[in-house]
C-alpha cells in the first residue's frame, strides 16, 4: 500500500475573511489567462512566492493524505493544515520522461534543485507508482460512468521581446497530465464529501446539470441518421459509445474531435452553488464526473471558491474560525463566481482567436486538411485539423465553384460543389461535402483587421 498526499498552498492563511485583500479577491473571483499574460486574482507576492510550493523551501499547505492500495482503493484519509518542504519540482515534461522510460537512470543535474535526502531514482520510482495508481483510478472512474469530452487547445510560441506570435501548436494532453488530474479529482471529491458532511447548509460545491433534453434528442436523431450508434441515456453510455465509434484509421483522432464537439453542444456549464440553497440533493450531482458531490479545493491561488472551501475545511477541523457567511451570502458569492468564470473563459477564447488572427496575417496563408462537422443548405462548417479552429465556408464565396446543390439522404444533409473545368477538354469536377468529409483548406487574412477566412482548395481531379 502507499501513502499519497495532495498538498495545496494554504492561501486562506494569508487571505483572511473580511480583509481588504479578501474583498478584492472575492470580487475578482478568478485569475484571467490571456495568451501573453495572466491577470492574477491575488497579488503576485502571494502567487509567485509565498504560496508557490518551491522546492527545498518550507511552505504552508492544506493537505489531504490517503493510504491507498495499488488499485487506488482508499483505506484511510486525513485532512489537515501542514508544512511541506518538497524535494524537487518536476515539469509535466520531466514526469513524462520518467513515465516513458521506467528503466532509465536520470542524471541529477537534469532536475536541480534536488533534496540530498532523496535520490533521483527514488523520485523516479515515486512517479511510476503514482502513474500506476492514477491509471487504476482513471479506469475505475470510467467504469463508474464518467464522461470526458476534450476539446483541442491551441498554444502559441511568442517572441520574448515583442510578445507577438511566432508559431502555434495543439497542446498535447499526456500521461503526466492525467496523473495529476486523477489525484486532483480525488482530492476535490474527498473534500466535497467532508465539508458537506460538516456543513450541510453552507458547503460551496460544484454541480454539473444534465445536458439539455431537446438538443440531446436532435443530436440523437442526427447520429442515428449518420449511422452512429451513440447511447445518450447517461454520461457513461455516451463515453462508451464514443470510444466505440471513433475508429482507428488516420483520421480517427479528428473524427473524435468532431464527435466530441457535437456531443459538447447540448452540455450545460458546471456551476458553483451553496448546498443550503438547493432543496433536492439529486441536483447536487456532477453529470460528467457522475459523482454525487464535487467541489474545487486544489487551486485557491487562482479561484476564489477554493478559498471558501479551504475556510470551511479549516473550520470543520477546528483549525480556523467558523465561516462568517450565511447560506444566502455563500450562494450569492457562488453566483458571482459563476459569472466571472464564464467571462474569463470567453476572454481567454477571444485572446486565442486574436493571436491566431495575427499569426495568419503575419505568417499566412496557412494550409491544412479540415474535417466537415456540419452541413447547411448554402454553407458548411469545418474543423481545421492542424490548428483545431472551426470555420464556416460559404458556397457562394468559393472561387472556382460554378454551382452547388443541397440535398438530403435519409434526412442527412449533403452539398455537391461543381468546380469549373480547368480547360475546354476537361469536364467540371464534382465534390460532395458531407459529415466527416476531409477537405483541403487555406487560412487567409481578411481585409477586416485580425480576421481570417478558411478558403476551400480545389480538389485534385483524380480525387473526384
Amino acid at each position: 500500500n502507499f501513502e499519497v498526499g495532495v498538498h495545496i498552498a494554504d492561501v486562506s492563511y494569508f487571505v483572511e475573511e473580511g480583509t481588504a485583500l479578501d474583498a478584492i479577491a472575492s470580487q475578482r473571483a478568478t485569475s484571467v489567462y490571456l495568451v501573453q499574460m495572466v491577470i492574477p486574482m491575488l497579488p503576485r507576492l502571494l502567487c509567485e512566492e509565498l504560496c508557490s510550493l518551491n522546492p527545498l523551501t518550507d511552505r504552508l499547505t492544506f493537505s489531504v493524505i490517503w493510504k491507498l492500495t495499488p488499485e487506488g482503493k482508499i483505506l484511510d484519509e486525513w485532512f489537515g493544515r501542514s508544512i511541506i518542504r518538497s524535494c524537487v519540482k518536476l515539469s509535466y515534461d520531466d514526469a513524462q520522461r520518467m513515465i516513458d522510460a521506467p528503466e532509465k537512470l536520470f542524471p541529477p543535474e537534469k532536475l536541480l534543485p534536488v533534496d540530498l535526502e532523496h535520490t533521483i531514482d527514488e523520485i523516479h520510482q515515486a512517479v511510476l507508482h503514482l502513474h500506476s495508481i492514477a491509471k487504476n483510478l482513471r479506469a475505475q472512474r470510467f467504469r463508474g460512468g464518467a464522461l470526458k469530452l476534450d476539446q483541442l487547445k491551441l498554444s502559441f510560441t511568442l517572441d520574448k521581446e515583442t510578445m507577438m506570435p511566432q508559431g502555434c501548436y495543439i497542446y498535447e494532453y499526456r500521461e503526466s497530465n492525467k496523473l495529476v488530474e486523477e489525484f486532483m479529482l480525488l482530492a476535490n471529491m474527498a473534500t466535497a464529501t467532508h465539508i458537506y458532511g460538516k456543513f450541510p447548509e453552507l458547503a460551496m460545491l460544484r454541480r454539473h446539470p444534465p445536458p439539455k433534453a431537446k438538443m440531446v434528442k436532435e443530436l440523437e436523431a442526427l447520429c442515428s441518421q449518420l449511422g452512429l450508434k451513440i447511447d445518450f441515456s447517461c454520461a457513461g453510455s455516451i463515453q462508451k459509445s464514443l470510444c466505440a465509434v471513433y475508429g482507428d484509421d488516420e483520421y480517427s483522432v479528428y473524427r473524435k474531435e468532431v464527435l466530441n464537439n457535437m456531443c459538447s453542444r447540448p452540455m450545460q456549464l458546471a456551476l458553483y452553488f451553496c448546498t443550503g440553497a438547493l432543496k433536492k440533493k439529486e441536483e447536487f450531482r456532477h453529470y460528467a464526473l457522475n459523482v454525487p458531490l464535487y467541489t474545487h479545493f486544489t487551486s485557491p491561488i487562482r479561484r476564489y471558491p477554493d478559498i471558501v472551501v479551504h475556510r470551511l475545511l479549516a473550520s470543520s477541523l477546528k483549525l480556523g474560525p467558523r465561516l462568517g457567511l450565511s447560506t444566502g451570502e455563500v450562494e450569492k458569492q457562488a453566483l458571482h463566481c459563476n459569472d466571472k468564470k464564464t467571462l474569463s473563459k470567453r476572454v481567454q477564447e477571444l485572446s486565442s482567436e486574436l493571436y491566431f488572427g495575427v499569426l495568419v496575417k503575419e505568417c499566412g496563408p496557412l494550409d491544412s486538411k479540415a474535417m466537415v462537422m456540419g452541413v447547411l443548405d448554402k454553407s458548411f462548417d469545418v474543423l481545421v485539423l492542424k490548428y483545431g479552429v472551426q470555420k464556416r465556408i460559404y458556397c457562394k464565396s468559393i472561387v472556382g465553384v460554378d454551382s452547388f446543390h443541397h440535398w438530403k439522404v435519409e434526412k442527412v444533409p449533403h452539398l455537391k460543389l461543381v468546380w469549373t473545368s480547368k480547360d475546354l477538354e476537361s469536364p467540371p469536377v464534382e465534390q460532395v461535402i458531407s459529415f466527416f468529409s476531409v477537405v483541403e483548406v487555406q487560412l487567409r487574412a481578411d481585409e477586416a483587421p485580425l480576421k481570417y477566412s478558411a478558403v476551400l482548395k480545389r480538389p485534385e481531379d483524380s480525387a473526384s
